[in-house]
């Protein structure tokens, strides 16, 4: 028996499941490859003047020092100018990459400010990301050569200052507020002008409040010392201004109200706090002062003070003829109105009307030394009275540049030169004759006592020197006279004064008395028994 076997074919419709294992495999692949990429963060390239110590693998790319990158890789530019750091940002913070976005290398730093970032000797330099305000993505970036002063989160406010020159103020120079620090220099360069210098500024917060419209900024770089009729001047700020420079600021006194300044404002940075106080006063009108005699000591910037305020400052002195003629020195200052009215801009018209006025009143110009030590002189604006000497010139003068205002002699000057002429006078007598007098009139009385002596009749005159002691009595009295007129010598200035004719009639009446000592002695030595018998009578 024939047993045949049939089989049964049944098409399956569908996909096998045996391809079940291949597609889970690829999906599970796809979703590793995507976490990875977004887990990968983003590559960057960073352009460096130089290495500066970095290694790839090791520098780490920090942000507020929590590690957010790492370097991969360096080359150099394809025009070999620059370094290339390749590096990759994490995920989280990638996304904050714009074109704002700024890169340095933090290493050991040695200021004025002090010594920094020791701690990169020991760990390594490390890159600093600021991510800056945002803008659009950036993946290439330029790195700063050096580290900023401050980062774009720090809170404060930018400034400009304007200065004539930039003297020793340099990147990271504090900026003080009353002896307290509160920014820095960020950078200076010079103006589109190229008249000045722009100096960036930053403040922080909460200080940048003290910033108002006006507010004023002055160099306190260095050392300062002056001397002035008040005595030596010196300040400096601190060591660090003294080094590297240094600014300060204040706030100027006014009842206007408080406004804070812009980001961005600008300011003029003067030279000192002197500057400051003088540039309130910006209007100057000009006088001409005319002196005779010296003006020695009387330099240009010297004060003009109305009461003990200053007023103006001297701009020039000239002399306008070499003849021995009055008013042949001219001085010219500049009077600041704004220091004497409360009018905020006066006219030349208006500030001439009230110097007249005071000119009128006794308003007088005087020139006087203002320090004994330094013999420096200033103008001084007084009301004089009669009794002081006044210039030929009494009126105010008008013209078209500048006005004349009149003049007083100081009376210290007047007083040395009435010193000088009595001096003068002192001078002509002649003392040296009156000396000589007086010498010879002692020489003959040291005669006479000495031939007395010789002639051993000292004994026998017991009877006369009651007569001699009053003689040389009367010279010591005229001799004690003479002393006392020296003393009083003031009171006689001129050749035929009463002093020189008491002198000569005194040495007169010491001559006679010489002589009659002189006769006396001799007839005693032709009659010895004079003084017992008596003396005879001439026949």
């Amino acid at each position: 028996m024939r047993i045949i076997n049939s089989a049964m074919v049944q098409k399956v419709g569908g996909i096998s499941p045996i391809w079940i294992v291949p597609v889970v495999a690829l999906i599970i692949a796809l979703w590793l490859a995507v976490q990875a990429r977004l887990e990968h963060g983003a590559n960057i390239v960073i352009d460096f003047d130089s290495a500066m110590d970095i290694k790839p693998g090791q520098t780490q790319i920090r942000l507020n020092d929590v590690k957010v990158g790492l370097v991969k890789d360096i080359k150099l530019s394809s025009d070999l100018k620059s370094v290339r750091v390749y590096a990759e940002i994490d995920r989280e913070v990638s996304s904050h990459l714009s074109v704002n976005t700024r890169f340095w290398v933090v290493t050991p730093r040695i200021s004025a400010a002090g010594v920094s970032n020791l701690e990169t000797l020991i760990s390594g330099v490390y890159i600093v990301m600021d991510p800056g305000e945002s803008g659009s993505y950036e993946t290439e970036f330029n790195g700063l050569s050096e580290s900023p002063l401050f980062e774009s989160d720090e809170p404060g406010t930018s400034y400009v200052l304007q200065a004539a020159e930039l003297g020793s103020i340099d990147i990271a120079s504090p900026i003080y507020y009353r002896q307290i620090r509160v920014g820095e220099v960020t950078g200076y360069k010079l103006s589109s002008t190229r008249e000045q210098v722009d100096i960036n500024i930053f403040v922080r917060a909460p200080y940048d409040e003290l910033v108002q419209t006006r507010s004023r900024f002055w160099n306190v770089s260095g050392f300062g010392f002056s001397i002035d009729a008040e005595g030596m001047k010196a300040r400096m700020a601190s060591v660090a201004s003294l080094i590297s420079g240094g600014i300060a600021f204040d706030n100027t006194a006014g009842f206007e109200e408080v406004t804070l300044a812009e980001p961005g404002s600008s300011f003029y940075l003067y030279a000192d706090r002197e500057s400051v106080l003088e540039g309130r006063f910006d209007i100057k009108y000009y006088y001409r002062l005319q002196f005779s005699g010296s003006v020695r000591g009387l330099t240009i910037g010297a004060p003009v003070e109305f009461r003990g305020i200053r007023v103006g400052e001297v701009v020039d002195v000239v002399l306008v003829s070499a003849d021995n003629l009055d008013n042949v020195l001219q001085v010219y200052i500049a009077l600041e109105p704004q220091r004497l009215e409360s009018h905020e801009n006066p006219t030349r018209e208006i500030v001439d009307s009230r110097v007249e006025d005071l000119v009128n009143q006794g308003l007088r110009a005087q020139m006087r030394t203002s320090s004994l030590i330094t013999g420096s002189k200033f103008i001084d604006l007084i009301f004089v009275d009669e009794s002081l000497p006044t210039s030929e010139e009494s009126l105010f003068v008008r013209s078209e540049n500048y006005s004349d205002i009149p003049t007083v002699v100081d009376p210290a000057d007047a007083l040395a030169d009435q010193a000088s002429e009595v001096l003068d006078k002192i001078s002509q007598i002649p003392f040296d004759d009156i000396g000589r007098d007086l010498a010879g009139s002692l020489a003959s009385l040291n005669t006479i006592l000495s031939t007395l002596e010789n002639e051993n009749t000292a004994a026998k005159l017991d009877g006369t020197f009651g007569e001699l002691e009053k003689t040389l009595t009367a010279a010591t009295s005229a001799l004690s006279q003479l002393n006392l007129t020296m003393e009083s010598i003031d009171h006689a200035i001129s050749p035929d004064s009463e002093l020189k004719y008491e002198l000569t009639e005194m040495l007169k009446a010491v001559g006679d008395a010489a002589d009659s000592v002189q006769l006396f002695v001799d007839e005693l030595n032709r009659h010895p028994n004079a003084l017992i018998s008596g003396a005879e009578k001439d026949e």
